[in-house]
């Protein structure tokens, strides 16, 4: 049963773990989500070694027949404690979360010491990766070292279901929320698994056998160990999710911003910043999308200002007269009348007229409120979206950057 389950869960432990790999290093500072790598990191090495081929390979490269067994299982007890350690970051304050988390970890590293200790008690004369818990179940070693394991087993799994309740109903945001109580569940159905498990102490002290639950025991092991790596793998799907959403975006609007940006730059390519002068160490961060948008934008600010002085009011009171005619209001309206001034100041600037000082006016849109940078970037948008079909083309193209 467990080489037909283990495998699956696998998958999807590592599935978790290459989505959060990513996101690692720009979050160094956030202990909850490294620990919740570790837990994906973690799980799928339990499954791992406890897949027959692997665990015969272990014995063989390690030299100690059945090593797998205290290796996955010291897994386990290490991934109960980093789930805690993501549960205590994400519900308590900063430095209450560092002393419980600490508590978590050495709790952990006491168990798993314990467990070589009691496995090395042991006395395997064979491999045993079917029924190593079978073989071992009358020998009282074996016996105190799985009471060990299925109690620090059944602590971390009723804690964590606890734990996933209380903060889902505390938690403002849906996929968490969502997210929590798939893991509640999973930890529940692992309960199964460790009833088996007390009944093979119990069995073993009473010359008996439970050999017809192992089936019952490996499937709510992986059943629940799979709803739980699921559980954790919805919030962070959805962050992914945004990530790629807010990517794509910052795509579409670098070049949807290429009509204003050549608009300004036909007339001031002195706007482009000289990104030739850049440290080439640190070219590569100018590569990115995050960057290459925050530069455009930039440039066209500083094309607007450029052609600021040649803003004429009459110009503004046809442009608003024209629009407002076409049922144009709002937004909108200021758009469109910014698009027209920008097309009429460059016209001026390249003809070399002023305005009087007393006809100078501002762009329509200069009073529009931007409290986050993607709003700078939109209200940028919707006057790109108001420019002619046939922009005008740069005066030096070899310049222009892709």
């Amino acid at each position: 049963m467990k080489d037909l389950l283990h495998p699956i869960s696998l998958v999807v432990a590592t599935l978790g773990f290459l989505c959060l790999l990513r996101d690692v290093p720009t979050r160094r500072r956030d202990p909850a989500s490294a620990a919740l790598a570790a837990v994906f990191l973690l799980s799928g090495l339990s499954f791992l070694f406890s897949i027959t081929p692997m665990w015969n390979y272990l014995d063989r490269a390690l030299g100690t027949v059945n090593i797998s067994v205290p290796l996955a299982q010291g897994c386990v007890v290490a991934l109960l404690g980093c789930q805690q350690v993501v549960l205590t970051y994400w519900g308590s304050p900063p430095g209450v979360a560092r002393r419980r988390s600490r508590r978590w970890l050495w709790a952990g590293f006491a168990v798993i010491a314990g467990l070589l200790v009691l496995f090395a008690l042991l006395t395997p004369n064979a491999p045993h990766p079917i029924d190593f818990t079978l073989y071992y179940a009358h020998d009282d070693w074996y016996a105190a070292y799985l009471t060990l394991y299925v109690t620090a087993y059944t602590i971390g799994e009723v804690f964590l279901a606890r734990a996933c309740w209380r903060l889902a109903r505390r938690s403002t945001r849906g996929s968490v929320r969502v997210g929590l109580r798939i893991v509640a569940l999973g930890a529940t159905v692992t309960l199964g698994y460790s009833a088996v498990r007390i009944g093979n102490v119990i069995a073993g002290a009473f010359d008996t056998s439970l050999a017809e639950w192992e089936g019952f025991a490996w499937t709510c092991g992986d059943v629940g160990a799979m709803l739980t790596l699921i559980g954790w793998l919805v919030p962070t799907i959805s962050d992914q999710a945004q990530s790629v959403r807010y990517r794509i975006k910052q795509y579409r609007s670098y070049y949807g911003l290429r009509p204003l940006w050549l608009a300004f730059y036909s007339e001031a390519p002195e706007i482009e910043l000289p990104i030739d002068r850049v440290d080439p160490a640190q070219r590569r961060r100018f590569r990115r999308i995050s960057i290459r948008l925050y530069r455009r934008a930039v440039e066209i600010r500083d094309g607007r200002f450029v052609i600021r002085q040649y803003l004429d009011a009459a110009v503004r009171e046809a442009s608003e007269a024209r629009h407002r005619a076409r049922g144009l209001h709002g937004m909108d309206l200021s758009a469109a009348v910014t698009a027209d001034q920008i097309l009429a100041g460059i016209a001026a600037r390249a003809a070399g007229t002023r305005p009087e000082p007393d006809q100078l006016t501002e762009f329509a849109d200069s009073e529009r409120q931007t409290a986050r940078p993607m709003d700078d970037i939109d209200a940028l948008l919707d006057v790109a979206r108001h420019l002619p079909r046939q922009p005008a083309r740069a005066s030096h193209l070899e310049r222009v950057p892709a």
